[in-house]
């Protein structure tokens, strides 16, 4: 299996390609002359398109996508003060970029970061609406020049956190070959592996008349362009919620299930993630049973097999440069992203010192869960 990072590179450039296949899968439903095209050379999309139900004559407009950036995203994250995970993130903009980064998204965060309050109820004084902007302020940790918000999503019980130039955007942001660092907040909940979102500076779309009429496929088609216009790249995110009162074994059940996802992210080999899965069931029985000393051997046993594959978890992602972690990356292991490897140990240690934390004791599962 070739190496973790190219392959999310590829899989960038696959869905470029992605797109290119789909516009002419539907040609022969769409109306005649309709289309999408990219142009190789600008990565640019010319949309052919019939405006007027009443009218066989087409009108063009170009989409110029957000994606023409290097994206790279670095995660930090340490046990803090009162059991509160701290999230640090460096991003960088590849020298071939030709756009500036303008936002920086992380998604599936699944409780409230530290800090954060709910959205005011309706009506919403001005009182409340200003308490609620000091504390998503007070709760995000923002470069010089960027704002940070957080968005919360009722349906999902999820948040999103969205950072981003402040005014004028389209002479802020990171620009090709720099760095940005200082992106923070802090969490209660442990960090799993999710796609980050990046975008860069692209065009307003426009339309000389209504746009394409609403049976034709080319809207489904540029919706979907759309609704993807961004490049993805592994983030830690806090996503594994610890269970309240303190439970070694469900937390222990959600670390795994987190684990598994990274399997469809190539971020993990199937064989391996087998081969903790065995010792994860030994130590989520152990815990079960209340003999912690067992749980723990079996914890031990995975992080030594992690770290057999990614021998440098002590090395500070965070802090080095682009060019470094491009170098450390040949010797990325191909059972398992190093990324992934430091979110495991990272939660697995967490166990260990709660269960140590409680003198050994272990509450059962069928106490209340958070």
């Amino acid at each position: 299996m070739s190496t973790f990072r190219n392959e999310a590179m590829k899989t960038t450039y696959k869905f470029l390609a992605g797109i290119a296949t789909m516009a002419l899968s539907f040609y022969a439903h769409a109306y005649p002359g309709e289309g999408i095209v990219l142009d190789p050379a600008t990565g640019n999309y010319t949309i052919t398109y019939r405006g007027d139900p009443n009218s066989t004559e087409l009108s063009q407009t170009a989409f110029v996508p957000s994606t023409k950036i290097v994206p790279a995203i670095r995660s930090g994250f340490s046990l803090g003060d009162k059991g509160a995970i701290v999230y640090r993130y460096t991003v960088s903009n590849g020298a071939t970029a030709k756009q500036a980064i303008v936002g920086v998204v992380l998604d599936q965060i699944v409780n409230p970061v530290i800090g954060e309050l709910p959205f005011p109820a309706a009506p919403v004084t001005q009182a409340a609406d200003a308490a609620y902007d000091a504390a998503i302020k007070a709760a995000l940790i923002t470069p010089v020049g960027w704002n940070g918000s957080i968005i919360r999503i009722p349906s999902d019980n999820l948040d999103r956190i969205v950072w981003r130039p402040k005014a004028p955007i389209s002479t802020g942001g990171i620009p090709a070959g720099r760095t940005v660092t200082g992106f923070s907040f802090s969490s209660l909940d442990l960090p799993g592996v999710w796609p980050s979102q990046m975008d860069g500076i692209g065009e307003v779309l426009g339309f000389s008349d209504e746009g394409p009429v609403d049976d034709s496929a080319v809207l489904d088609e540029l919706n979907r362009l759309r609704d993807n216009d961004f490049i993805t790249r592994p983030a830690a995110v806090p996503i594994v919620a610890v269970p309240t009162p303190f439970d070694a074994a469900v937390l222990l059940n959600r670390i795994q299930t987190q684990m598994h996802t990274w399997i469809g992210m190539q971020l993990l080999d199937p064989a391996f993630s087998a081969q903790l899965d065995r010792s994860f069931q030994s130590a989520i029985s152990a815990y079960r049973l209340n003999q912690p000393k067992v749980g723990k051997k079996q914890i031990q046993t995975m992080r030594e097999l992690i770290k057999k594959e990614q021998p440098d978890l002590g090395r500070d992602e965070e802090h080095e440069s682009h060019k470094s972690q491009e170098k450390n990356d040949d010797r990325k292991s191909a059972l398992i992203d190093r990324l992934a490897a430091r979110v495991l140990d990272f939660d697995l240690e967490y166990v260990t010192k709660r269960v140590d934390g409680n003198d050994g004791e272990h509450t059962s599962t069928s106490q209340r869960k958070r």
